[in-house]
């Protein structure tokens, strides 16, 4: 059976808060058992050295100990006899303790197989508690935490401790799945918000928004969820624009010849020059808007072939000027050249630019009327720009983010005469780009005239 997100998410937080809580325990657990123990033996150590300090404060010597710590003995403890306790005596006994030694390693209490005053191993000595006097050192106390058995006491101190944390363990796992729920419910809200609108994006209702509540990972995935369905909002209402403009387009030449055709068959008509110069014309039509959707195609997939080669930006304008002179002078339309005469060079492919100015210049001529004036002009920076600048119909505010866009053209912006489709600037923008370049359409708005710039970096 598959667990949820929620689920594993609330048993990571609890298998986490446990396994941390479990080491807390044995860590406690061992340092609390160490402390107790050394605290004992720190304890005894003390007494001891007090002992001794005070025996060799009396005597200025250490001979004789054993007798005095007897007597001490026989004051706090039971009344036996003293022969009695002297024999019975081990330092093994005292909790702790291993023994205790002078200065010179003779033993001033009994230990095991060690008498009074037998000499221990120098290895015996390691780690022994020293016994100063006045800066002097007269004896060692030697220790043993390993025998030290605790008391009844001390063992229910230790109980105490573990029980205390063991009901922390299970206070803590408790505690850490409660707040694992809550934390994976705020985790997983955002997530939740996410998957069903990717399910109606699924199901075709594109466009579906969901709110950014934090700016970590989900938050990000959220913006880019947003952009996602925004984009896929408008390629599709793009596609289904296309899919209906294109349709248009098609249609209308179509059902011109198509109309002709039958009149024809039916003998209504018969095909003059003129009329089969309007076939000839629709049919050029058709074969202009196949051309620029094929271009486009071909610029969508990267199969337009690009030669990149240094070309001075003046030259492009002047053959531009030089192609289009008597057209504009038949118009009536002034054309003018306004260039930068300083030096500089672009990376582009000659022919493709050319295709592009050629393009932006019959736009230009077609929206500019008689008396009006077109202008190619170049500027150098740390871009080149190279504009086309009309006198003509203008671009109203609203309609210049789109004028860039496949069709927009004839729908609102800049409507002119048939054959001309909308796709001239589309196809200009995608060559452009191509090249490493950019384009952008300014607007005073409606008769206000148009330029448009393509900028270039230096080469």
């Amino acid at each position: 059976m598959k667990k949820s997100l929620k689920t594993r998410l609330i048993l990571t937080y609890a298998a986490v808060a446990l396994v941390t809580v479990l080491v807390a325990l044995l860590f406690v657990q061992f340092r609390s058992g160490k402390s107790l123990r050394n605290m004992v033996i720190k304890q005894q150590v003390d007494e001891m050295s007090a002992i001794v300090e005070d025996y060799y404060r009396a005597n200025q010597t250490t001979d004789g100990f054993v007798y005095y710590y007897l007597s001490l003995m026989m004051q706090h403890g039971p009344k036996s006899s003293f022969m009695r306790m002297a024999k019975n005596l081990q330092t093994d006994d005292i909790r702790g303790i291993r023994g205790l030694v002078n200065a010179a390693g003779k033993t001033l209490l009994p230990m095991q197989n060690q008498p009074v005053g037998s000499t221990v191993p120098s290895q015996l000595l390691e780690g022994a508690h020293e016994v100063e006097v006045d800066g002097q050192v007269v004896a060692y106390v030697l220790v043993d935490e390993k025998s030290l058995e605790l008391s009844q006491p001390e063992r229910w101190y230790m109980g105490q401790v573990n029980l205390a944390i063991a009901i922390a363990a299970a206070a803590g796992t408790l505690t850490a799945v409660a707040i694992g729920i809550l934390l994976a419910a705020g985790i997983l809200k955002p997530i939740n918000r996410l998957t069903e609108a990717s399910e109606q994006v699924a199901q075709g209702a594109l466009g579906q928004q969901v709110p950014v509540m934090s700016r970590d990972e989900i938050g990000r995935l959220s913006e880019s969820f947003n952009r996602m369905s925004t984009d896929l909002a408008h390629a599709d209402a793009e596609r289904k624009r296309l899919t209906a403009d294109i349709t248009h387009d098609l249609s209308t030449p179509l059902q011109i010849i198509s109309g002709y055709i039958e009149m024809y068959e039916n003998g209504d008509v018969t095909l003059n020059a003129n009329q089969l110069g309007i076939i000839k014309t629709e049919l050029d039509n058709l074969r202009r808007l196949v051309g620029d959707l094929t271009m486009l195609s071909q610029a969508d997939s990267g199969g337009v072939e690009i030669l990149l080669n240094q070309v001075a930006p003046n030259r492009l304008l002047e053959q531009v000027a030089q192609a289009y002179q008597l057209i504009a002078t038949r118009q009536g339309v002034e054309l003018r050249l306004d260039l930068d005469e300083t030096p500089a060079m672009v990376l582009v492919d000659e022919g493709r630019m050319l295709q592009v100015l050629k393009n932006l210049m019959e736009n230009s001529l077609r929206h500019t009327p008689e008396g009006g004036i077109v202008t190619l002009s170049s500027k150098v920076g740390d871009k080149i720009e190279l504009s086309v600048r009309d006198t003509g119909d203008g671009i109203a505010a609203e309609d210049l983010p789109m004028v860039f866009e496949r069709f927009y053209q004839a729908d609102k912006a800049r409507t002119g005469s048939r054959g001309k489709m909308g796709l001239g600037l589309a196809i200009c923008k995608a060559l452009v780009e191509l090249q490493g370049a950019a384009i952008r359409a300014e607007s005073a708005g409606i008769d206000q005239g148009t330029t448009v710039t393509i900028s270039i970096k230096p080469a």
